[in-house]
């Protein structure tokens, strides 16, 4: 959805917008006496002021409607039910495509506007690229009272961030006949020539050069050439040290040898979703330039079965020399985030990010209300769950005791790439430790969160750009 803010509300033909909190229904009563609406109106037509609870009134020809909007109980995630509110309007939006709606300022509602500014614009996302009938994006003019002008530099940042999660939720949503490694690199070429951050793609030679074995070995069994994708933003003081983000980029993912059921393929395009969440950091910095230095690093490959390809049982060498024993060709994203993990050191960074769709398993631990997230930084993870906590993007941590990194022991290499059926993802996670050096390092398993089937005020069906508020807000408090 496309957003544009008025300051000022005149107009007297505007849909009014009233957020109301659950306990504060009286709060409501002036605007009702505005518009001549009888004070008991709220109550007897069940608006409670519940999170999502969501009702219209028409009071006069001369007026639009007045939509009310439920914010829950007071002090408890108003954020997040700002934020689902915020999407519940963009699907009224749509649906009698209104064209400008004033948002009635009340008390204690200032800590509210940017995230319903950022739900307005998740939940008005639609990706209709390759329907032959698609209608236009949806355009709303948001009205605000003059006193929300002191809030212009928070609710500018909200757009943006929301922005950026629609742009990754866009790259997650095209098929793999449309993403190969090859167009992934040029739209982030495209992204780094419109926001002046400098941008390298390394190609198969390359990449050879580097010795990524583990990043190579997955992309030996396509036809698409792999790519390492890298974007560097120096913002901060010269010779500062950077925050590093790795993200999992396998545009498609058939499990190569150790191949698929039919039922776990057809969302394999959104493997590359921790990736797509670190390419869109880029709208961020870009455009809202903090003073910090940061590195993105996406390996982007395509995970095929054929008579080049990895197989169950081969030996493969990690860039920083380290040796694995491979089970489960399926198990490729560990791989070639071992190679980015170790390709991160280059930039000696006071912190590295890895963010992907890595185990199944995370699913069964967490099911899809939060992110795991695991590492041996108590600080920067603490930081990440407060940040989550903020942002409605919630990770969990896991434990990563010594015991686990039993299970990945081989008999043959340095290490196996799984670790059995047992705490899937927590192995997952022990391996890939073992490509960090003494660098804090917080690992992100978006799994189980990067794609909505169900109904959600902010979230529409299909990929989600879960971690790219996370990841923003992150860098935006370093």
């Amino acid at each position: 959805m496309k957003l544009k803010l008025k300051y000022g509300i005149s107009a007297k033909d505007e849909d009014i917008v009233v957020f109301s909190y659950q306990d504060k229904i009286n709060n409501l009563k002036p605007v009702l006496q505005k518009y001549i609406i009888a004070s008991n109106i709220l109550t007897r037509l069940g608006f409670t002021g519940k999170r999502d609870d969501v009702l219209e009134l028409h009071p006069t020809d001369s007026h639009g409607s007045i939509i009310f909007l439920g914010l829950g109980e007071k002090g408890k995630s108003n954020s997040e039910n700002a934020r689902r509110a915020g999407g519940l309007l963009a699907g009224i939006t749509v649906a009698r495509s209104l064209k400008s709606v004033a948002l009635v300022e009340l008390p204690d509602q200032q800590d509210n506007l940017a995230a319903f500014v950022e739900g307005l614009i998740l939940g008005g996302y639609d990706f209709n690229t390759f329907k032959s009938d698609k209608k236009p994006e949806p355009s709303l003019t948001l009205a605000l009272n003059g006193e929300y002008k002191k809030l212009i530099s928070e609710i500018e940042k909200a757009m943006t961030v929301a922005e950026a999660a629609c742009y990754a939720r866009d790259l997650i949503n095209t098929p793999a006949n449309f993403l190969t490694p090859t167009s992934y690199a040029a739209k982030v070429r495209a992204l780094g020539k419109k926001y002046k951050i400098s941008t390298r793609v390394y190609g198969k030679n390359e990449i050879q050069k580097l010795k990524m074995g583990a990043m190579l070995a997955v992309a030996e069994g396509s036809d698409q050439q792999p790519k390492l994708i890298t974007f560097t933003y120096n913002g901060g003081k010269k010779g500062e040290a950077p925050i590093v983000l790795v993200g999992k980029g396998v545009t498609f993912d058939t499990g190569g040898i150790s191949l698929k059921p039919n039922s776990g393929m057809q969302d394999m395009k959104n493997d590359m979703a921790g990736s797509a969440t670190v390419i869109a950091q880029m709208i961020v910095l870009g455009t809202l330039k903090p003073k910090i230095n940061v590195v993105g690093i996406v390996p982007a490959v395509e995970n095929m079965p054929s008579g080049r390809a990895l197989k169950p049982t081969d030996i493969i060498t990690a860039s920083d020399g380290q040796t694995i024993e491979v089970l489960n060709t399926d198990a490729e994203g560990r791989l070639i985030l071992a190679d980015g993990l170790c390709y991160a050191h280059k930039f000696k960074p006071k912190a590295i990010l890895d963010i992907a769709t890595l185990t199944g398993a995370v699913r069964y631990a967490l099911g899809h209300n939060a992110a795991g997230i695991l590492g041996k930084d108590d600080n920067l993870i603490e930081k990440l769950y407060y940040i989550g906590q903020k942002t409605g993007e919630r990770v969990w941590q896991l434990p990563l005791w010594d015991e686990y990194y039993e299970q990945i022991k081989s008999n043959v290499a340095d290490m196996k790439n799984v670790g059995g059926p047992a705490a899937g993802t927590i192995t997952a996670a022990a391996f890939l430790s073992k490509f960090v050096k003494d660098i804090p390092w917080a690992h992100i398993d978006i799994a189980a969160m990067d794609n909505q089937e169900g109904s959600h005020p902010y979230q529409p069906k299909g990929a989600t750009g879960y971690g790219v508020r996370l990841l923003a807000e992150f860098l935006m408090a370093d």
